[in-house]
């Protein structure tokens, strides 16, 4: 199947209201409402008979009131949205419903016998300021990291999004970095990911997108099932990749992924299996993780199993972590925790997650501190790491105890310093501090910089930046950095 593009260009227009008669002057006249108007192309081939519409209230299907049209022979079509939601050109997705029976101008003798969706992210989310916007099976795939990110942040549709304005600028950023994440995955550009890459003549990312369609269907398929399955998620979906590098190898592979995901408000379930070429069969798991968070008495709790293949392929190893720390407060930017974790080998994923952390765990105490409450963009992290006596056994295993303990009691923590600079260990084994800063290029333009130091001398800088590239230095010193250090 040939490449589908989605090219969306974005009008904007009002309309005045006119004044009545022939030489008098005019009575009084009604304003008429602000009319946006969008206008695309289904290009390579030109798609025919597919929908495209505005999704306002973000759940993926035309509902009433939500601006569509059927594209055309050439793959036009035109979405007109008037009045006060005339903004939600701006903070809603566009989506693309292929369906079975639309023709392919590339196959004009074969309709579509699966359908599937493109989307294109909120306008004002997205890291890309192109007048042309392009919506294609990356796009796709970005736009499931981008919802849900927003729906951590309670904004579920156009109206919350356009009147959360001071959150906008977080959200801004976050989708900025889930941006970096996606793009890094396929080893391209920002830039690129919005573009046109066919009339760019970008043959590796054309190739990629082709291979992505057959993905994207299958996504857009299992996704309807599993929200169906899970009506309450905050967000539920099935994403299909393809990877082509073995991190822990360092060396080429050609794999395909299923990950089924299931977000509530207090549990994260992500499921991820190796699955053939042709996505049909899945052909081992990869790793069963699951987190489940509480918040109590100023604290905030999770707990996390996960059950993951050992890079060879020959065995399984179950681990189990929980995290205890206060909660940020407006007096309150500096924060102080505790982390326990073990490690054991478990026969399946039933058998880890009744999993706790037991005996034999490591203990690591933890102080952060943000810049802001709202934003709670942590600046400095310590920890320090203590792997066979733990200072604080009695906090352990807490999650169905946790009303014992308080906020207050890890104020016993505070002698911990978030000084990025202290080289103490305060009687730990081993202890590292990071230091997290933004670099501002241009507005909204932001390369993310982690410095880390270790115990053992060793420094590392990584250098993330919003095209999906990124630079990693190491240091002996904190002051002489190379990247040959890191060999």
């Amino acid at each position: 199947m040939k490449l589908k593009l989605i090219s969306i260009a974005l009008m904007a227009g009002g309309l005045s209201a006119c004044g009545g008669g022939g030489g008098g002057s005019s009575s009084t006249s009604t304003p008429v409402a602000q009319t946006k108007t969008l206008q695309g192309v289904a290009i390579d081939g030109y798609i025919s008979g597919a929908t495209a519409f505005l999704d306002i209230n973000y759940n993926g299907v035309l509902d009433e009131g939500e601006p569509s049209s059927i594209t055309d022979d050439e793959g036009s079509y035109e979405l007109s949205l008037t009045g006060s939601n005339s903004d939600c050109m701006d903070y809603a997705p566009i989506v693309v419903n292929v369906p079975v029976g639309a023709i392919d101008a590339d196959s004009p003798n074969s309709p579509i016998t699966e359908p599937y969706q493109l989307i294109f992210p909120p306008v004002m989310t997205v890291s890309s300021n192109q007048e042309i916007k392009s919506t294609t099976p990356l796009t796709t795939v970005l736009w499931n990291e981008i919802q849900a990110d927003l729906y951590k942040g309670g904004l579920n549709s156009c109206s919350a999004l356009k009147q959360a304005v001071n959150t906008q600028n977080s959200i801004i950023q976050n989708v900025k970095e889930h941006d970096f994440r996606i793009a890094n995955r396929y080893n391209i550009a920002v830039e690129d990911l919005y573009g046109d890459f066919v009339k760019a003549q970008n043959t590796e990312l054309y190739d990629l997108a082709q291979k992505m369609m057959p993905a994207i269907k299958k996504s857009y398929q299992e996704t309807k099932e599993i929200q169906k399955e899970n009506p309450t998620a905050q967000q539920a979906y099935v994403d299909y990749y393809w990877q082509h590098w073995d991190y822990s190898k360092k060396n080429e592979i050609n794999k395909w992924y299923k990950v089924k995901t299931v977000m509530t408000a207090d549990k994260l379930i992500v499921i991820e299996h190796e699955v053939s070429a042709d996505l049909q069969t899945e052909l081992v798991l990869s790793e069963h993780f699951e987190r489940n968070g509480q918040k109590k008495n100023g604290l905030e709790y999770d707990k996390e199993a996960s059950f993951s293949l050992s890079s060879d392929g020959a065995q399984y190893s179950c681990s189990v972590q929980e995290t205890i720390k206060q909660q940020v407060q407006p007096n309150s930017l500096t924060t102080f925790g505790v982390m326990n974790r073990a490690g054991s080998q478990q026969p399946d994923w039933e058998s880890c997650s009744r999993q706790d952390v037991g005996e034999g765990f490591m203990q690591t105490l933890t102080a952060d501190i943000v810049g802001d409450y709202k934003d709670q963009f942590t600046q400095v992290q310590a920890k320090f790491n203590f792997e066979n006596n733990a200072p604080h056994p009695e906090w352990v295993d807490l999650g169905d105890t946790l009303n014992s303990v308080s906020r207050g009691d890890f104020d016993a923590l505070s002698y911990l310093s978030v000084d990025f600079n202290d080289n103490a260990s305060y009687g730990s084994d081993s202890w590292n501090r990071h230091k997290y800063a933004y670099i501002e290029n241009t507005p909204f333009d932001y390369t993310q910089t982690i410095t880390s130091r270790y115990s053992q001398g060793n420094w590392t800088k990584g250098y993330y930046y919003q095209n999906g590239t990124s630079r990693f230095e190491c240091s002996d010193d904190g002051v002489n950095w190379s990247k040959e250090s890191c060999e």
